[in-house]
């Protein structure tokens, strides 16, 4: 029940990301970023430390792996492109989801977990579609289309699972 409610936030919260894209600096989109970046490895670490699922488990520490180097390129954009990258921080939402998914064990986490994922990646490509189409800063924009394509490979990952 929790995770339906969950998730019913997170995809009302969707709906409305990522309002004004076309306006939004490159330390909005930074921000946004970083979080997503944030929230998507303390989940799969989270996930990681439990699953049985082979499946999940590789999900996971592709997760880890990929999202690593999408900071490491976003960061590396930042510096050509002068811009400060604020230090990651969940929002109130993904702080949320990660005690839903903390509250879940066994098959309930994981199912949770994946369902979690699903929403997230769809949120996050939107993110990086946008600033790659409409934001300012030429070095992050050209990071933003590199990091939407990965994230769309993990979405068709996801359908998968």
């Amino acid at each position: 029940m929790r995770a339906i409610a969950g998730l019913m936030t997170l995809a009302a919260a969707m709906m409305t990301a990522p309002a004004g894209a076309q306006a939004m600096s490159p330390a909005r989109y930074l921000e946004a970023a970083g979080a997503a970046d944030l929230y998507e490895r303390a989940a799969s670490q989270m996930v990681l430390e439990s699953t049985t699922d082979a499946k999940v488990r590789e999900f996971a520490r592709m997760m880890l792996a990929d999202h690593a180097r999408g900071s490491a390129t976003r960061r590396a954009a930042a510096a050509r492109a002068r811009v400060r990258v604020p230090a990651a921080a969940l929002t109130p939402l993904q702080t949320e989801l990660i005690v839903e998914l903390r509250a879940e064990t066994g098959l309930a986490r994981d199912a949770t977990y994946v369902a979690q994922q699903r929403a997230a990646h769809a949120r996050a490509l939107s993110l990086h579609q946008a600033y790659a189409a409409r934001g300012s800063a030429a070095a992050l924009k050209a990071a933003a289309a590199r990091i939407a394509a990965m994230v769309a490979r993990h979405a068709e990952a996801l359908k998968a699972m």
